[in-house]
């Protein structure tokens, strides 16, 4: 279609179609900003923030990372009780269990 264009109509067509893509380019940055704050919105909407205190008694639910669960059908959903040992910054503890020793890593509240 261009072919039997002269060079500068040729220029003056592809700044067009380059300028149309900025405008898309923005579009689609609003919408998916929109989308992120709707998003955000929903998730904090569903959120209960907890947090916990040292030496305080705490139940870890037991969901396996990769796979289902390999156990009995009625075995309990979660362990412990535990006891809070240290709390970290941004939500992580150490825990122990009764007798005082650390058998699991730091994990999430």
């Amino acid at each position: 279609m261009h072919a039997g264009l002269p060079m500068d109509k040729r220029a003056r067509l592809r700044l067009d179609e380059l300028d149309a893509m900025d405008e898309k380019r923005l579009a689609a940055q609003e919408s998916l900003e929109l989308y992120r704050a709707q998003m955000t919105k929903a998730y904090d909407k569903m959120v209960r923030p907890r947090t916990f205190r040292e030496g305080e008694l705490v139940l870890i639910l037991r969901i396996p990372i990769i796979g289902h669960h390999h156990g009995p059908k009625f075995a309990p959903n979660w362990e412990g009780p535990y006891i809070i040992k240290e709390v970290y910054e941004g939500g992580s503890y150490k825990l122990v269990d009764k007798e005082g020793e650390s058998s699991i890593p730091p994990i999430n509240g």
